[in-house]
């Protein structure tokens, strides 16, 4: 599919909305968010590299200094954590990083949709719906950790109430006779729609709902005003997306803390 914002353009928004979507996910958990520019820095508090971040949205003019703040505050709260860079944004900084002791790692593709094409009928018995209850919230969770086959306790404590007071994130949900199946959730900034938490059981895979429910949830961002959509893409769901009609345009190196 055509690319009709410039691919470096979609690649900028596709950072600033992986770092708006954390800091969103991380401060309705009551988390600790440090940095607005280009480098954001969240701390879930869980014990779990994935879960505490740091996301490289911008040039960064003092590598050392800032790998040794990035250190510094996941060390203040002796927690693991993955540095998020995307590949040739700035190299210097990964050069610091792995002097320092971070290790290296490949990371997902980022993957776009410019523009979004027009709506994909629901699938036959799937209904789905944008969350709005407590209870619904607590399905989004129970499909996340069974989908990545994760502690129940962790999805509870990632997954919070005040994410349904959040005006810039959504949570969708498939139903097949009342049954929650599959699920995904939109964090929109700017116009940019980024697709997050696709979660399908697998004993629902194969039959279209995570599809469903990515388009699903890039439709609640287009109500809201986006007019592309972004993702990192799991190699399971890699394939998935090209079909949908995303194209890879950058992948991201992850630098795993604390330093060895």
């Amino acid at each position: 599919m055509m690319i009709v914002v410039d691919e470096a353009e979609l690649a900028r928004r596709g950072d600033e909305n992986l770092a708006s979507a954390w800091t969103t996910l991380v401060r309705s958990m009551g988390g600790d968010v440090s940095g607005d520019g280009p480098l954001v820095l969240v701390a879930s508090g869980l014990p779990i590299a994935f879960f505490n971040g740091g996301f490289v949205a911008g040039s960064i003019s003092d590598p050392e200094r800032t790998i040794a703040d990035a250190v510094a505050f996941f060390g203040a709260r002796s927690l693991p954590f993955l540095l998020w860079v995307r590949d040739g944004l700035a190299p210097d900084l990964v050069a610091a990083a792995s002097a320092t002791g971070l290790r290296p790692q490949a990371g997902p593709p980022l993957m776009a949709l410019s523009p979004v094409p027009p709506m994909r009928p629901l699938l036959d018995g799937l209904s789905v719906e944008v969350v709005a209850d407590e209870a619904s919230l607590a399905d989004h969770a129970r499909l996340l950790t069974e989908a990545f086959e994760m502690p129940r306790e962790v999805g509870d404590r990632f997954i919070r109430p005040a994410l349904l007071e959040t005006a810039d994130f959504a949570v969708v949900i498939g139903r097949v006779d009342g049954e929650p199946v599959s699920t995904a959730a939109v964090a929109v900034s700017g116009s940019t729609a980024g697709v997050y938490n696709v979660a399908t059981p697998k004993e629902f895979r194969g039959k279209g709902f995570g599809e469903t429910l990515t388009d699903a949830a890039i439709r609640e961002g287009v109500r809201r005003g986006c007019d592309h959509a972004i993702l990192q893409a799991s190699p399971a769901g890699y394939p998935v997306y090209l079909r949908m009609g995303f194209v890879e345009i950058a992948r991201y190196t992850q630098l795993e803390g604390p330093p060895t």
